[in-house]
């Protein structure tokens, strides 16, 4: 898996990563608020874009989160991501 390290920037807690992530799953009602509901609202995570399209059958698109560069590596989003109801893949891009 490969991720978007966009900034080095550092806020006292470690480097900041910008991570995009390419999301598939079967369209249905509210499968995108599930998983904008899935990104920890803690502080920790902050959603950067959140971008969609669906046929009735396939829904995909493109999520991107700002986090710290040690969430992105322990995988917890990627889990919590693929644990969404009708996810088909979740994986990082470039």
């Amino acid at each position: 898996m490969h991720a978007s390290l966009i900034s080095s920037q550092s806020d006292g807690k470690g480097l900041v990563a910008h991570v995009t992530y390419q999301i598939a799953g079967f369209d249905r009602l509210n499968f995108v608020s599930d998983i904008a509901n899935t990104v920890p609202q803690d502080g920790a995570y902050t959603i950067q874009a959140l971008s969609f399209e669906g046929d009735g059958i396939q829904a995909s698109g493109l999520l991107t989160v700002q986090m710290q560069e040690e969430h992105r590596v322990n995988g917890f989003l990627v889990q919590r991501l693929r644990s969404v109801r009708g996810m088909v893949s979740v994986r990082e891009v470039q």
